[in-house]
């Protein structure tokens, strides 16, 4: 393999790279050393952390270095279109906002599956929830860590193995001894890192293609500023209304209901401050991904006549960003290393979440509900809580290295996290504001939920459903020698694993009913899932005893919304209880904070009534 990495990769570089690790390390033992020893500290920051570091940390835990490598592609090869994206998610996150992440801040939860099991009455449900939870992180943070590693070997001769091992440990280490602090502290660092490099790629790319003018007006004139389509057609992959609708769900459901934002805003010390950190993610996530457009365009502004793609400089339009690095800015001392440092903090930003939210349901969900865990000292249950992190740690590497051998990981976790995603936001839909669903109808509502999308997805992926073609390109600007050195250059690079094979089977097009419905859009698979698992709950809970005429099997007021309060009273306890008088949480007492705020919210008129068990609110 050609060693690009011993000609393009200096001093100045290793050190930028060597100084990202190193400075994510410290802050992450320096959280852990000046920490209190609780899980409190470690799992929700002591829920006194500050607007900026949470907002940034919100911002980056949406972004992955797939995203830093993958959007400019996107608008290379298919236009600007994707960008609406990040345009209706800028309008939903207000709305999650205000909606729905106040209600669940006010239960002060450090699991948001804990909700799950007080608003059905049954743990089963919880410990469902949690485990569709660890099943989309674990695979998520596995293709996280692999995808841009391959991308590095392939462009920068930098081993896969030597990236996998550095950021992953690098991750696991911080994030186990500093908690969620020490997530947040780095996810700021890492964000200015991603900033400057982004900044510096466009920059380049804008000054490569001859300005702005020549950039934007290229562009252009190539068709790569189609914003808007306006064709209603679900199965299309990119259209102004499946982003509206599937982007737009997503994005509203996403900030309040998934367990890593539920950590973040939890760690805030009012409730308008968190609203504060989630609406001030938004104009930094704009700023971020405004970036990646212009490096997009750019970079098909100087590519515009020869294009690398067709003349077999790279093999997937995903390699357009490494190319692009490796040719124009490995003459410029230390870009090399501010490049790799960019897709190196989009890794680390993206695993360590994912590690502090795995540990935290893992202990929440599980430990801690067991009597020998529970009566563990407060710093005993933290080394624990560590621990799970640092196990988490190692199986995401294992999975990393795995997926090298495994062509269909990469399509299969999209359609994990689809599937995944869209069931739990069913049921905290079918929680919030259908108070008759009852536990039955909402573990079956899920598990069809998730069954229905992962055979779509299946599907659409052994008939190798793509989606539209990517836009014209041209190679009439290309010299013969021009030609030939593209041809000759970094194609011995690529690996030959393929992220995905040819379809396994040809004699049927998804192109006709009824195997189209499988062709349907992936921006509109949580949707769909959550709609499965909607229309399933209601219909197992209406034949299995709806509105209970016992009152005690009903849901309590504090765990519906207050929007339907008035309209489903017929299916909800008149007095909510299980939130006062000194709950139990997981067998640990509650905060007086959390209690006396709780107790605000509902104004409950007498005591509790709820059925403790062990130690358990039921």
């Amino acid at each position: 393999m050609l060693e690009l990495g011993d000609n393009y990769f200096g001093v100045t570089d290793y050190i930028l790279l060597t100084g990202t690790l190193l400075i994510s390390l410290l802050i992450g033992l320096y959280y852990g050393y000046k920490g209190k020893n609780t899980n409190e500290e470690l799992l929700v920051g002591g829920r006194n952390m500050s607007i900026i570091p949470v907002a940034a940390s919100v911002m980056v835990t949406f972004v992955s270095a797939i995203t830093i490598l993958g959007f400019p592609a996107e608008i290379y090869g298919h236009g600007a279109q994707i960008f609406i994206l990040h345009l209706v998610s800028a309008c939903a996150f207000p709305i999650s906002a205000y909606l729905i992440m106040p209600f669940f801040y006010r239960m002060k939860l450090t699991s948001i599956n804990e909700y799950l099991e007080h608003r059905f009455d049954s743990v089963w449900i919880r410990w469902l929830a949690a485990g569709i939870l660890i099943l989309q992180q674990v695979t998520l943070s596995g293709v996280v860590l692999y995808a841009p590693s391959i991308a590095l070997d392939a462009f920068l001769g930098f081993p896969m193995w030597m990236s996998v091992l550095a950021i992953g440990i690098c991750a696991t280490i911080y994030t186990s001894i500093g908690g969620l602090k020490a997530v947040v502290g780095t996810d700021l660092f890492q964000f200015f890192m991603m900033l400057i490099g982004m900044i510096a790629i466009s920059w380049k790319g804008i000054s490569a293609a001859g300005g702005f003018v020549t950039t934007f007006r290229l562009a252009n004139e190539r068709g790569r500023f189609n914003f808007f389509d306006f064709t209603f057609d679900p199965f299309s992959r990119h259209n102004f209304w499946n982003f509206l609708i599937g982007t737009g769900f997503h994005a509203i459901m996403q900030p309040g209901v998934s367990q890593l934002q539920v950590q973040r805003y939890s760690s805030m010390p009012t409730c308008s401050k968190a609203k504060q950190a989630i609406i001030g993610s938004v104009p930094l996530k704009l700023v971020f991904m405004s970036l990646c457009l212009l490096t997009g365009i750019s970079i098909f502004a100087f590519y515009a006549d020869c294009d690398p793609l067709s003349t077999g400089g790279i093999t997937k339009i995903d390699q357009i960003v490494p190319y692009f690095v490796v040719h124009e800015l490995a003459d410029i001392p230390g870009m090399m290393g501010i490049f790799t440092s960019c897709i190196f903090s989009g890794v680390l930003s993206t695993l360590s979440s994912s590690l502090n939210s795995l540990s935290a349901v893992t202990w929440e969900d599980f430990l801690v509900r067991t009597k020998y865990f529970r009566a563990m000292t407060p710093k005993a249950q933290t080394n624990v809580s560590r621990l799970i992190g640092a196990i988490f740690g190692v199986i995401c590497m294992g999975l990393a290295f795995c997926a090298q051998n495994l062509g269909a990981i990469y399509s299969a976790t999209f359609a994990v996290i689809g599937a995944t995603s869209g069931a739990l936001y069913g049921v905290f839909l079918m929680g919030l504001f259908i108070p008759f669903v009852n536990a039955i109808g909402a573990i079956v509502g899920m598990l069809s939920g998730l069954i229905v999308m992962m055979v779509i997805s299946i599907v659409a992926f052994i008939f190798k459903k793509t989606g539209k073609a990517s836009l014209p390109m041209s190679t009439e600007g290309c010299s013969a020698l021009n030609a030939t050195s593209l041809l000759l250059n970094l194609t011995t690079t690529i690996p030959t694993t393929t992220l995905a094979p040819a379809p396994l089977i040809t004699s049927i097009s998804l192109d006709e009913w009824p195997w189209k419905v499988f062709s349907l859009s992936y921006l509109l698979y949580p949707i769909v899932t959550a709609a499965v698992t909607i229309i399933v709950g209601m219909i197992i809970s209406l034949l299995f005893a709806a509105c209970d005429k016992d009152s005690r099997r009903r849901p309590q007021k504090a765990y519906v919304h207050p929007l339907v309060r008035n309209i489903f009273s017929c299916c909800i306890q008149k007095e909510s209880n299980s939130w006062t008088n000194g709950r139990i949480n997981n067998g640990i007492p509650m905060s007086p904070i959390a209690i006396d705020t709780m107790a605000a919210y509902i104004q409950p008129k007498r005591e509790s009534q709820g059925r403790i068990n062990k130690g358990y609110v039921r």
